[in-house]
Formats: structure tokens, C-alpha cells, sequence
């Protein structure tokens, strides 16, 4: 028998295959739940909608990629570049998330906030566990001030190679927020 996680794996990746070829907006939940030989009651059983499977398919692998933090070698600039390797090689499907939903299941908003929340956990993780109202709106402004530049730099090709684009996100994150991220 599948266990949740499984399902939830096989689903995902059901969705980033026919985003391949389909616009994300009009691909059924059916056709979701077909593709991976499931039903439409399983997939209801673990989202709530296409929009929230979309949005678990991009926040599993990178809530992985943050949570090897702390393993011996493994750098917030690792952490970064595994995210923007992450974007570029789900292009098609992160592309077609960006462009093929709207309203209140913008992708992007979601992936903010996801962002958002992954920085907040990291740092709380860091001991900075109450911070001030300052650094909530710097990690508010990183998070999606990043996610805005990662969207522009896929959607405008990836003119610059992942590795330096990864250079260039860590090197915004604010001062302030140095101490807390760095464990300074």
C-alpha cells in the first residue's frame, strides 16, 4: 500500500510531466489522478485542489534542499544554488505555473510566501527565534525580493548561468539579516 507521502510524490510528478505539455490551467484533477493510475477521491484525499498539489510539487523539493542546512559543508550559498538548480531544471514546469494561474492561486504568491516562511523557520532554527519587527520585514523583503528575481531571471531565459545567479541572490541577503542566517 502507498503510503501519503508517496501518493503525494506521485501526483506531483504526474502534474510536472503533463506540464510539460500542458497548460497547468487546463489540466484536470482526472487527468492528474489518471496519469498516475489513481483516482480522483485518493487525489482529494491529500489536496485540496490542482492549485495546491502545483503548489506542494514546487515546496516539497525545496523545503529538502533547506533542510540539509547544517549538514557538515553544506552552505546557505549551497542551499541557494540548489533552489535556483531546482528552478532551472523544472523549467518547463515552473514556467508554466508562472504564466497559467491567477488570482488567489497565483503561483508566485505562494512560492513567496513559501519562501517566506522556509527563511523565517531557518532562522528561528538559528536561535534568532523572536525578531524584531525590522528583520520580519527583511526576511519578508529577501524572500520576496528573490522569488521576484528568480521569476524574472527564468522568464527571461536564464541569461545568467545558475551558479552566478546563485552568487547574486546571496550576496542580497540584507545585513541585518547576516547574524541570524550565517550564525554570526
Amino acid at each position: 500500500m502507498k503510503t501519503k507521502k508517496n501518493t503525494k510524490e506521485l501526483l506531483a510528478h504526474s502534474l510536472v510531466k503533463l506540464s510539460a505539455t500542458k497548460s497547468v490551467d487546463k489540466i484536470t484533477v482526472q487527468e492528474i489522478s489518471a496519469a498516475c493510475g489513481l483516482t480522483k477521491t485518493t487525489f482529494y484525499n491529500h489536496f485540496r485542489d490542482k492549485y495546491d498539489l502545483i503548489v506542494w510539487a514546487y515546496a516539497e523539493p525545496v523545503k529538502q534542499i533547506v533542510e540539509r542546512l547544517g549538514e557538515e559543508g553544506y552552505t546557505i550559498g549551497n542551499a541557494i544554488l540548489g533552489i535556483v538548480q531546482y528552478f532551472d531544471e523544472n523549467r518547463k514546469f515552473i514556467l508554466n505555473a508562472l504564466k497559467n494561474t491567477s488570482g488567489q492561486n497565483y503561483f508566485l504568491h505562494h512560492v513567496a510566501r513559501i519562501h517566506f516562511t522556509v527563511l523565517r523557520d531557518f532562522i528561528a532554527s538559528r536561535g534568532c527565534t523572536a525578531p524584531s519587527p525590522k528583520l520580519e520585514a527583511l526576511m519578508k523583503l529577501y524572500a520576496y525580493g528573490t522569488v521576484q528575481m528568480v521569476a524574472e531571471w527564468m522568464l527571461g531565459g536564464a541569461p545568467i548561468p545558475a551558479e552566478t545567479f546563485a552568487v547574486y541572490l546571496e550576496a542580497g541577503i540584507p545585513e541585518d539579516l547576516k547574524p541570524c542566517v550565517y550564525g554570526e
